[in-house]
């Protein structure tokens, strides 16, 4: 959807987010880019601490309920929609440690009826050079399929790749989500999808949100 969050509630986060991150900042420009890149390099526990801590901001929350409301008109339900999980993600430049394969959400959030799985950018466009996400459309047709686990190193995320991927790639076209600032993606707790490498010399700072109107049968 273009251009749907409004300005406002975009920069409540990003003013936040300046906050906590300046005081590691090397780039009065970009102080939250370089804080992240100095962290990953000299400090990654203070940076996974950080993290965790910025995925608790009540100005992310604020989004979560504005897009909880797009969510009913989609679904045309009014039923209560409740936050699976809400994340931050850094997509720190020239590192693919940080990169999520091909995978279904609906494999790490089980027995949720529905998800409506949630993206947008908050400081730039997602561009194919900085690793906006990829997704495979119409690939949430063939259900939940089962996986494998794999990871790129011990400090890492987990991957969990649908099997036959090989196959499923050469036969779905491979889509790269362009998106301004504003801009959000909502997409079906199937949709095989994944993230990119970044090399561009910036992060590519992105707010996720997990949303269901599944009250019962998931596992939280």
């Amino acid at each position: 959807i273009k251009r749907h969050i409004p300005s406002e509630y975009i920069e409540y986060v990003v003013n936040d987010l300046t906050t906590i991150f300046e005081p590691y900042a090397s780039d009065k420009q970009n102080p939250v880019d370089s804080a992240i890149i100095n962290l990953d390099k000299k400090d990654k526990k203070r940076l996974y601490e950080l993290h965790l801590a910025v995925e608790r901001l009540a100005s992310l929350k604020r989004l979560s309920f504005f897009l909880s409301e797009t969510v009913k008109s989609i679904s045309g339900g009014n039923t209560p929609v409740l936050e699976i999980a809400g994340a931050f993600l850094l997509s720190i430049p020239k590192d693919d440690r940080l990169v999520y394969d091909f995978h279904q959400e609906s494999s790490y959030m089980k027995g949720f009826g529905d998800i409506f799985n949630v993206h947008y950018p908050l400081f730039r466009t997602s561009t194919i050079e900085n690793g906006t996400m990829s997704i495979l459309p119409g690939t949430h047709k063939l259900g939940h399929l089962e996986y494998e686990k794999s990871r790129k190193s011990n400090d890492s995320y987990t991957d969990l790749l649908p099997k036959n991927i090989s196959e499923i790639i050469g036969s779905y076209p491979e889509l790269h989500c362009y998106l301004e600032v504003g801009d959000v993606i909502f997409f079906h707790k199937d949709l095989i999808h994944k993230s990119n490498y970044n090399s561009s010399t910036l992060a590519r700072p992105v707010g996720v949100h997990r949303l269901t109107q599944s009250i019962t049968g998931g596992d939280w």
